[in-house]
């Protein structure tokens, strides 16, 4: 891998770890075993590592925010959609841990944020409608329009609520699935029974 690539690496496991705020370029040469020179040669400071981790975030971000377009998708598809866009989170979970930290920093990153932000709640309207069409839910459309931006707050700062409860240690991969949860019994109420009970089916078999 070379040295640029093992930079990124490195530092994305480290901001994952500590959190951004507590890491610095020197230590991240440090755990590298090299150089504050040879780093600064590939990146002049954090906010460029910053910058260059958060293009890949929201490539494969927008990449995976790309709604279901096959028919007769049932509750356990779109609980896998939702679980997909939690990884893409736990993957760049420094990003949402220190999330006004970083965008204080950048107005670029604002924007770019925002509009992911946008692309999420577009993605979730788009899958309301589909299971609405579907009749997997009854929602009407002012409805919709809450429920997304309900479902967009929920996957933003699910991280920074685990985070909270369990200050000083690191979220564990398995929280993810009690995010997903969360985020579907948003739409609980508006399943017919039918839907609701294979909700908590599917629930109990991720959750335990």
């Amino acid at each position: 891998m070379k040295t640029r690539d093992r930079i990124l690496v490195t530092s994305l496991e480290l901001f994952n770890l500590c959190g951004e705020p507590n890491v610095t370029t020197i230590d991240i040469a440090n755990e590298m075993d090299i150089s504050p020179g040879n780093l600064y040669y590939h990146f002049r400071n954090k906010d460029e590592i910053i910058g260059e981790l958060f293009q890949q975030f929201e490539t494969s971000m927008l990449d995976v925010l790309q709604t279901p377009q096959e028919e007769g998708f049932e509750i356990m598809d779109y609980w896998m959609y939702i679980h997909l866009i939690f990884e893409k989170i736990w993957e760049f979970r420094f990003l949402y841990r220190d999330l006004a930290t970083i965008l204080e920093r950048n107005e670029k990153l604002q924007k770019r944020f925002n509009r992911i932000l946008d692309r999420k709640a577009e993605s979730c309207r788009t899958v309301i409608t589909s299971m609405r069409d579907a009749g997997l839910m009854e929602i009407d459309e002012h409805q919709i329009e809450t429920l997304a931006t309900n479902v967009v707050i929920m996957g933003t700062y699910w991280m920074n609520y685990q985070q909270i409860r369990n200050l000083g240690d690191n979220p564990e991969l398995e929280d993810l699935g009690h995010g997903v949860y969360q985020v579907m019994s948003l739409i609980a109420p508006f399943l017919p029974p039918e839907g609701r009970a294979m909700l908590d089916e599917i629930a109990s078999g991720y959750l335990g």
